[in-house]
């Protein structure tokens, strides 16, 4: 069954909301100064600043693509938490304490202090601006074509009402509505997840049986200590991953970092990530649960259960549609969930947003002459365009034809009322959203990581090795990106079973390569007395290469490549400014720069000119 009225309520309330959020804060600071609309003055609280940054990467591929991975692969991506977490108190510990105080409004401004070039800094905006193209795009596409099977709505449809919503409340609200609606967002996002971790424990008997029922059939791997490269995940691959995904997420990524610069002191910002790091990982907790109690529920009938399944992520509508349908509203609740997780695309827009003034053209004479609320109505402008603008990122040439979810098999009802659920389509398996995902923003973030690391923590290298660092890295990482994505080779799911499958005469079971039709019928009985479970073929890593290597590392990779190019490339220690490096580094290098009888620079910078002293 398809989504019912109480459905389509919560759903259409829940786009109404953001909306309204917009326009009463646009209202209540519509002769907001361009701080003010950007860093909300910098009075914000961090508790609604750290759900903002809890759900501002939360998208829908996460909420299905991770749910999928739980079901189809194993906890092991679980481990990426430890990471996450690790990462995030770097940030606090570090970069906060550094970067805060400096009451910036475009991160990259550190990057300009710290090597005395306004180029490189704008080079750094360039790259966060196609990061940020990219990265909606990653939002807004794929989810719109998963929302399509829960509405109805066409593609381009769903598109334009995610895109402008977040467009509207942006532009007029700024930062306070970004953020405030934000935490609207989260609350459900959380209830709809929620929604499934409790109906299908519910329904399989309790979190234990689902938990049981995962662990009995090899979902539970949280601890593989294989040290090679080439696997899809590890304990150490995982660890890695979530420790460079946060850092280029939460780190070097404008659109977050704006959340903590929007606090009046150091300490307030640190408070921000700690709540957000808590707030995070629960909620990633209750995706990765929501996937393992989809599996309690199709695991004795499996609709992956053969070659060219596909992407898992199917599994997840499927049970919305067969399964939370059956009480009314929460099917409703968890699409308005997904929704949600699309329209923290705002954080991106009012990002862009930031950047663009900060860094282009408030430096321009003819707009610097600006007064404040000239300026902020210019802001309140410009962020439609940049929307617009990004609308090619995410609109394919043939809206009929995807590789995540087949137009023709979700446009049909799905397993449990005569029709179709999700099959390949012709679909590889092995090219996950997710997968791409984390390839591509970690190829794209890898070299900003690497440029902050060698800017904090290596005060001896200078403008032309951070600079050649930071570009080789990019052309090297995205290189490996595409042609990693390029390579990519189906990757065996988990066994799977199809024992408990419905047949009776009035039953008309179909598996091909294409398709798992089913019909409704009035009784059910086993497919066979004897369990069948299948798996997909195992390709092995074909050609051991550079693209063989795991996604997981690509972020790390990038930011190596940059700091060692940088490292070689600086041919003399140039004096820096000790407030811009992490105090621990700056120590370390003063005592190196002692046992090798030279001079530090503190020193050396400090000392008064022959022609100055007494």
């Amino acid at each position: 069954m398809g989504l019912g009225i109480v459905d389509i309520l919560f759903l259409t309330l829940s786009v109404l909301v953001s909306a309204v959020i917009g326009l009463y804060q646009g209202y209540v600071g519509r002769r907001a100064t361009p701080e003010g609309y950007l860093m909300g003055s910098r009075k914000m609280r961090p508790l609604p600043l750290a759900m903002s940054m809890m759900v501002g990467t939360v998208s829908a591929i996460t909420i299905m693509g991770n749910a999928g991975e739980m079901y189809a692969y194993g906890t092991q991506l679980w481990i990426m938490d430890l990471g996450i977490l690790l990462a995030l108190v770097i940030i606090a510990k570090v970069m906060i304490p550094i970067i805060h105080p400096m009451e910036v409004v475009s991160l990259y401004e550190y990057i300009e202090k710290r090597f005395n070039a306004k180029w490189l800094r704008q080079a750094t905006v360039v790259l966060q601006l196609v990061g940020g193209y990219f990265f909606m795009g990653f939002l807004l596409y794929p989810a719109s074509i998963a929302l399509q099977a829960f509405t109805g709505l066409d593609i381009l449809l769903n598109i334009f009402i995610m895109g402008a919503t977040c467009t509207f409340y942006s532009a007029i609200g700024g930062v306070k509505a970004v953020v405030y609606t934000d935490v609207f967002q989260a609350v459900v996002m959380v209830v709809g997840v929620f929604a499934i971790v409790i109906i299908g424990s519910v329904n399989v008997g309790g979190l234990d049986v689902v938990w049981d029922i995962a662990y009995h059939h090899n979902r539970t791997e949280l601890f593989n200590l294989d040290l090679d490269p080439y696997q899809r995940h590890s304990f150490w691959l995982c660890i890695i991953l979530g420790f460079f995904f946060t850092l280029g997420t939460y780190g070097v990524n404008q659109s977050q970092t704006q959340r903590f610069f929007s606090t009046k002191s150091v300490q307030d910002a640190q408070k921000v990530i700690y709540f957000a790091a808590f707030g995070m990982l629960f909620l990633r907790a209750l995706i990765h649960l929501a996937g393992l109690a989809i599996y309690a529920h199709f695991h004795q009938c499996d609709p992956l259960a053969r070659p060219g399944a596909g992407e898992p992520a199917y599994v997840v509508i499927l049970y919305v549609l067969t399964v939370l349908t059956r009480v009314p509203g929460l099917a409703g609740i968890f699409v308005a969930a997904i929704y949600a997780a699309v329209l923290t695309v705002s954080t991106q827009l009012n990002s862009m947003t930031a950047l663009l003034w900060a860094d282009f053209l408030k430096p321009h004479p003819f707009f610097a002459s600006f007064s404040d609320v000239k300026a902020g109505a210019l802001q309140k402008i410009i962020d439609t365009p940049i929307q617009t603008a990004s609308f090619p990122f995410y609109v394919p040439r043939n809206t009929h034809n995807t590789s995540l979810f087949p137009h023709h098999l979700l446009s049909s009802p799905p397993l449990g009322y005569r029709g179709h659920c999700p099959g390949s389509g012709g679909v590889d398996a092995g090219r996950s959203f997710l997968r791409a995902l984390f390839a591509i923003t970690g190829a794209l973030s890898g070299p900003l990581i690497g440029l902050f690391t060698v800017a904090l923590f290596l005060p001896w290298v200078n403008l032309k090795g951070a600079s050649s660092g930071f570009f080789i890295s990019i052309i090297l990482s995205v290189w490996l990106a595409i042609g990693q994505l390029l390579n990519q080779t189906q990757e065996p799911f988990l066994t799977m079973s199809q024992e408990g499958c419905p047949v009776t005469n009035a039953t008309t079971i179909a598996v091909n390569a294409t398709t798992l039709a089913v019909t409704e019928s009035t009784s059910i009985a086993s497919v066979t007395d004897a369990t069948t479970e299948v798996s997909l073929p195992n390709e092995g890593h074909g050609a051991r290469g550079i693209y063989g290597i795991s996604y997981c590392l690509n972020s790390f990779l990038g930011v190596v490549i940059c700091i060692v190019v940088a490292t070689v490339v600086t041919a003399a220690t140039d004096d820096v400014d000790q407030s811009l490096v992490n105090g621990a580094a700056w120590r370390l290098f003063e005592r190196l720069a002692i046992l090798r009888g030279r001079e530090s620079p503190l020193k050396k910078s400090s000392r008064k000119p022959p022609g100055l002293r007494a």
